[in-house]
């Protein structure tokens, strides 16, 4: 027997728990500083490129709506400032500079100049920069996708690198280790067995799987080691959980009014057609403008512009149905989407709400043409009006240009408008 195998068989079995506990310790604490460093890395990473591509869909969304407003609705570049050429290169250089800090490179047919934007936006050439546009969106949303999938195996690997350590001790000091850890190594056994259960893809499978960490925490007799990595396991599935409801909401609001946006007022709206023509029923739709209301930002600033916008968005927001699309069009003018509903009620609900708007007192709205501050309705329903979603809007704005002539502060159905004109 060499001095190797006698130095071993001197070592207690105590002895043996305290060397392999140690350092097993220092392997942990090790781990564990390269995992949180990995783990912020990879999270920056994530939501760099997150961003970049929720950037990249709401750019496409304003091409989208520039060339409807040059194709479709007749708006002028210059007339609409939310759609202007400056303002989209703008929007394009700052995605330009993100995706290079996202790491996400850009195709070469995509880097433009400032001189060759207004050729872009004529014509033929605005499909060809959405067709480019498009292959970057998905290269974002894929890209997006990996590094979250990386941050998610980065945590896997850090538990089964915690698991080799403690089963390696559990092997080195015998059955004492063995005993003292029974009420570890089981739990941690089912606890990789619910990971390997989670689902990347889906986020109500990261909240199910916290619960059932919780659920099993409170109902077993878990070791402390066991319990606080199940609790740092769940806060972490919370803290993913809570960033996908944050873009959720990122994604489908206006920041200023909380209304809903454009992008997901147009979803809504072509479903809803969509549905109403399978199942014969009727979707009707408000154009909302503030009358005057450039003069009261002229006379009053931006800032109490934005404040009057929110209290209009709330008041339009009180008056619908649980149901309702109530969006933010554009500017001042918002769009308020009647699911299932005919002209008679769409008008009814669109009277009340320009009552209660011209009623309500507004900051500085003495000084407004007509001494308040109040709104222009127009009102157009599918099929009665129109027989497609872009049609139905066109016709709405129709009406809400009739309901201005008149006079303002008041409702205009597309039908009462002589001669009515409804496309085939």
């Amino acid at each position: 027997m060499n001095r190797a195998q006698l130095t071993i068989k001197k070592i207690s079995p105590l002895q043996a728990i305290v060397y392999t506990g140690t350092l097993s310790l220092v392997i942990i604490i090790v781990g564990t500083v390269g995992f949180f460093v990995t783990q912020q890395s990879l999270l920056e990473k994530v939501q760099k490129k997150q961003a970049c591509y929720l950037d990249l869909v709401d750019f496409r969304g304003k091409l989208l709506e520039f060339g409807l407003s040059r194709d479709v609705a007749g708006v002028t570049m210059e007339t609409d400032i939310g759609q202007r050429p400056e303002v989209l290169l703008f929007m394009y250089n700052k995605i330009l500079s993100q995706m290079r800090e996202a790491g996400l490179h850009p195709h070469t047919s995509f880097h433009l100049s400032q001189e060759s934007w207004p050729t872009l936006l004529a014509g033929d050439n605005l499909k060809l920069f959405s067709l480019e546009l498009e292959k970057n969106i998905d290269k974002a949303k894929v890209e997006s996708k990996n590094a979250s999938i990386k941050l998610l195996v980065i945590n896997e690997f850090f538990l089964f690198f915690i698991l080799a350590v403690l089963l390696t001790l559990s092997i080195t000091a015998g059955w004492m280790l063995h005993n003292n850890y029974r009420e570890t190594l089981i739990p941690l056994a089912q606890l990789v067995g619910q990971l390997k259960l989670l689902n990347r893809n889906i986020p109500e499978s990261i909240h199910d799987t916290a619960e059932e960490m919780k659920k099993e925490l409170t109902e077993m007799d878990y070791s402390n080691d066991i319990t606080q990595i199940t609790r740092s396991i769940m806060n972490f599935c919370g803290d993913i959980e809570a960033k996908n409801k944050k873009l959720d909401e990122i994604y489908i609001r206006d920041e200023k009014t909380n209304l809903y946006n454009y992008r997901h007022f147009k979803e809504h709206l072509i479903i809803d057609v969509e549905r109403a023509k399978r199942l014969n029923d009727r979707v009707s739709l408000a154009m909302i403008d503030i009358d005057h209301f450039k003069f009261y930002n002229d006379s009053n600033g931006h800032l109490a512009g934005d404040y009057a916008l929110k209290l209009l968005a709330d008041i339009i927001s009180s008056q619908c149905r649980a149901y309702d699309v109530p969006s933010r069009f554009g500017g001042d003018e918002f769009a308020l989407l009647f699911p299932k509903t005919g002209t008679s009620t769409a008008r009814d609900i669109a009277e009340r709400l320009r009552k209660i708007i011209s009623d309500r007192q507004f900051p500085y709205e003495d000084a407004q043409p007509v001494g308040e501050l109040t709104v222009s309705i127009g009102i157009a329903t599918f099929p009665d009006d129109a027989l497609d979603w872009s049609t139905l809007i066109s016709n709405a704005d129709r009406a809400l240009y009739k309901a201005k002539a008149d006079g303002r502060n008041n409702v205009v159905v597309f039908t009462s408008i002589d001669p009515p004109n409804i496309p085939g």
